[in-house]
């Protein structure tokens, strides 16, 4: 029999170029932003709570009287979001509407 060897064609080093499960330079700084039915992975990472809600306020009607979470946890606008972080902008259960004082519904007045 005459057999030949084939020589390897791929190399048994590291990949030169990149694999499909590493970062790519687009998704670097990405972090989930949500407010209410509104999610979306967002190029956030290094911007403070407090640029995300006035750059993305219109974007995720994102309500100025809502709490900013982090991963769970309530933070205050001076803080800096990581990639990889989930942000949320919500209420806090039991909260109704508007408060009094505040611009909205006026409720119609009572029969006599």
């Amino acid at each position: 029999m005459q057999e030949q060897t084939i020589p390897p064609i791929e190399s048994t080093g590291p990949a030169a170029g990149a694999g499909i499960f590493d970062e790519s330079s687009d998704q670097a700084g990405l972090a989930v932003v949500s407010s209410g039915v509104h999610v979306e992975q967002s190029p956030v990472g290094g911007m403070t709570v407090g640029e995300i809600r006035r750059r993305y306020a219109d974007r995720f009607d994102i309500d100025p009287q809502s709490e900013a979470f982090i991963d769970g946890h309530v933070v205050g606008d001076d803080v800096v979001v990581r990639p990889g972080q989930t942000l949320m902008f919500s209420h806090q259960a039991g909260e109704k509407g508007r408060g009094p004082g505040l611009p909205g519904r006026v409720p119609a007045p009572l029969a006599a």
